[in-house]
């Protein structure tokens, strides 16, 4: 199981990589926006069915049971988030200003939705978390982006392996 993940899941952190810096491009700050999340999903349901697919096709005589599925989805999306984790420590410690950058648009996000923010958690809760934002450093935010990873993996791998799973006759 372990080769047919390793096959598939650093492509699959590459794209992970691939996506974060293009989501730059297109002006969305994937630490701040929650649909990166719906991106992370997709990729890695995609990337966790082809290796168990791959693996239940020419490895496995067809035959998949619940427990590899949960196995070869595992290897596949921590192998992936460990590659693309390893890229964020290498572009937070190039990119001195990408912590200031993400604490002024963390900033100006929730000062254009003030209103919303205060009227739900108050005016204390409201000016914490402006203070937050302003000791976020970047471990807070590379294990933050690799945690959402691991949780979209973490979600995606049993349906997976529940779709492909097949017994013996």
């Amino acid at each position: 199981m372990l080769k047919t993940s390793i096959k598939y899941a650093p492509v699959c952190g590459l794209f992970m990589i691939l996506i974060y810096h293009l989501s730059f491009r297109f002006g969305v700050n994937p630490q701040i926006d929650l649909s990166h999340l719906l991106f992370d999903l997709i990729l890695l349901g995609l990337f966790i069915f082809f290796t168990a697919k791959d693996f239940k096709t020419y490895r496995n005589d067809g035959v998949f049971h619940f427990w590899q599925g949960m196995t070869i989805g595992f290897q596949v999306y921590m192998i992936a988030t460990v590659i693309f984790c390893l890229s964020q420590i290498i572009y937070f410690t190039i990119d001195a200003e990408a912590v200031i950058n993400y604490r002024e648009e963390a900033t100006n996000f929730l000062k254009e939705r003030s209103g919303l923010f205060i009227e739900k958690f108050g005016d204390e809760g409201y000016a914490l978390q402006l203070e937050e934002i302003e000791k976020v450093g970047k471990w807070d935010l590379i294990l933050g982006s690799s945690g959402k990873k691991l949780l979209a993996g973490f979600f995606i791998t049993p349906v997976i392996s529940i779709i492909l799973r097949k017994q013996p006759n």
